[in-house]
């Protein structure tokens, strides 16, 4: 039986805070340039809980968790080039040096941002952004805790509250950094009245206000698409047009599945001890069991297998999806091939044109 403090945690944010200015932002939309790539450049923050939890694998698996972030970024789907870029990772050994977190969700997003806003001073390491990841259980209300991340709307350039917070919940913790960072950007919910279509039902991705059995946590829905691109086209991502000069933290390259295999993923989650129920569907949910702890029986945060996770042989999961594995090739930067033969003259007599072309398709 699944108890009820495992169904999955709403995601929370302050939606009325700045819903009243998205009228006034519209009339000055200016041209669109989808080339100009964005560059936003992050500060993780790790309390003392997580160094408890996680021990010497703590920085590993933060940035595991932001190649998974920045992987979301990446999809098509986003209808922007948006690279994310750890400038600075600051892990938090003695909880007096950490900004104040407890339970309750908003006062710890509040010194949460005015402590990075300290950190963010001139001649120091500057980021856009700010992301804490917390063992602590953050809540709405004293009998509300199913809060995973809290964070403002359309606030990615402002110093003082361009931050967000963040449960950690194993690896699914992406998704939960992907979702706030996505309010930074002023993208609200995917059930939002702004983002209901005539007739139809409302696709849920990133946005989703819960991770359930339907959500799409990997790709963007067309209103998350929509309000981005209006965000950044009326100037309110300035910020993030500099490409940051070097890159001091580089994100594991590999599918998370293959650095933490399907048992460690219920660790993550549940605890030392904790394994995948054998029986159960693989890839789109994550069951576990602990047969030495105190709660016995499958149980599940309606979480999907992590990208690269083997789930039979010759074949893994991605997107929730066992498939076979594809030739893992490194990647390669294009270079233009050979210019053609010139074709024909355009004009038989007179001045005309010939025309040779050449493809970016090196290498092959």
């Amino acid at each position: 039986m699944l108890n009820s403090d495992l169904v999955t945690k709403a995601f929370s944010t302050y939606g009325n805070k700045t819903d009243g200015t998205r009228e006034k932002r519209a009339h000055r939309r200016t041209k669109r340039f989808l080339s100009y790539p964005r560059f936003v450049e992050v500060m993780v923050v790790a309390d003392n809980r997580m160094v408890s939890y996680h021990g010497a694998n703590l920085q590993h698996y933060i940035l595991t968790l932001m190649s998974i972030v920045a992987s979301i970024y990446k999809d098509p789907s986003i209808g922007n080039l948006i690279n994310i870029v750890i400038v600075n990772l600051v892990v938090i050994h003695n909880e007096q040096e950490g900004p104040s977190i407890s339970f309750n969700a908003q006062t710890t997003l509040k010194n949460f941002c005015q402590w990075q806003h300290s950190k963010n001073s001139a001649g120091g390491i500057q980021h856009d952004t700010a992301v804490l990841v917390t063992r602590q259980d953050i809540c709405r209300a004293h009998d509300k805790c199913d809060t995973l991340g809290l964070a403002e709307l359309g606030t990615i350039c402002d110093p003082y509250r361009s931050c967000s917070i963040s449960e950690d919940s194993g690896l699914s913790t992406a998704f939960t950094i992907a979702h706030e960072l996505g309010h930074v950007f002023n993208m609200p919910h995917d059930d939002n009245n702004k983002c209901k279509e005539e007739g139809v039902k409302s696709p849920q991705h990133v946005m989703a206000p819960t991770l359930n059995f339907y959500t799409n946590p990997w790709m963007w829905s067309k209103c998350s698409r929509k309000y981005i691109t209006e965000f950044l086209d009326t100037g309110y991502g300035e910020c993030l047009l500099n490409e940051p000069e070097s890159r001091p933290y580089p994100l594991p390259p590999q599918l998370p599945g293959l650095l933490y295999n399907v048992n460690k993923q219920c660790e993550l989650i549940f605890g030392p001890g904790s394994q995948v129920c054998p029986y159960m569907m693989q890839c789109r949910r994550l069951w576990c069991n602990n047969v030495d702890g105190v709660h016995k029986g499958c149980r599940t945060q309606h979480t999907p297998w992590a990208d690269g996770t083997e789930c039979e042989p010759g074949k893994h999961c991605k997107f929730g999806f066992c498939v076979p594995k594809e030739m893992e090739t490194p990647v390669t930067d294009g270079s233009w091939g050979s210019w053609s033969l010139f074709g024909t003259c355009s004009r038989t007599c007179g001045g005309g044109i010939k025309t040779a072309s050449r493809e970016c398709n090196r290498p092959e």
